[in-house]
């Protein structure tokens, strides 16, 4: 399977495209029109710090908050052409705290939420053109190291913290939801934290 990673590659797309054995291109790149995989890893600034939700300017709401949706949202029109008339598997990887919330990272938690909805949304519009989508949740510190301490009030995840492994699951679970045989895994959220976030 031809397959692109698209991200940064100071983040988990780095290992996602070797663990893959795919291309890695920022998130903004074009893609080869024979795609049949694509991995969009979320843009998060590394350099978020946490803000008060009542001093937040429209500059860094659009930057925090809108830029990270708007540039997904291109990633994933763009996939979409590369596959066209053969379908295809994109697979998004975002963080947990999109779900969670947390305190003083409003825009975050929005941007990644918003993704998460947006995902699902055109896995639905898109599935009928044999185009599956879906999104693996990671914890926040695998995008933005500095933020670890921002998710402390999450449980405590039921298997070890060692994100060795945790990259190794996150890359063991994008090849499985990359699978064309898969067609009905669809819109589907899969937590990959080590059991911190469990949705009923």
């Amino acid at each position: 399977m031809s397959c692109t990673v698209l991200g940064s590659r100071e983040t988990i797309a780095r290992a996602l495209a070797t663990g893959l054995g795919a291309v890695i291109c920022d998130l903004d790149a074009p893609l080869p029109s024979e795609t049949e995989g694509v991995v969009i890893v979320v843009g998060i600034d590394p350099a978020t710090e946490p803000s008060d939700t009542s001093t937040i300017s429209a500059t860094e709401w659009s930057r925090l908050a809108e830029e990270p949706m708007r540039r997904t949202l291109c990633a994933l029109q763009r996939s979409r052409l590369s596959m066209r008339g053969r379908g295809g598997s994109i697979v998004l990887v975002a963080p947990t705290i999109g779900m969670a919330g947390a305190a003083g990272l409003v825009a975050l938690t929005t941007a990644a939420e918003g993704i998460r909805a947006m995902a699902k949304s055109a896995a639905r519009q898109w599935a009928s053109e044999g185009i599956q989508i879906n999104t693996i949740a990671v914890p926040m510190h695998v995008f933005a190291p500095a933020l670890r301490t921002s998710a402390s009030h999450l449980t405590a995840a039921a298997v070890e913290d060692d994100d060795e492994t945790l990259t190794e699951s996150v890359v063991e679970t994008t090849k499985f939801l990359l699978r064309r045989d898969l067609k009905h895994i669809v819109g589907e959220t899969i937590i990959v934290d080590g059991g911190s976030v469990m949705l009923p």
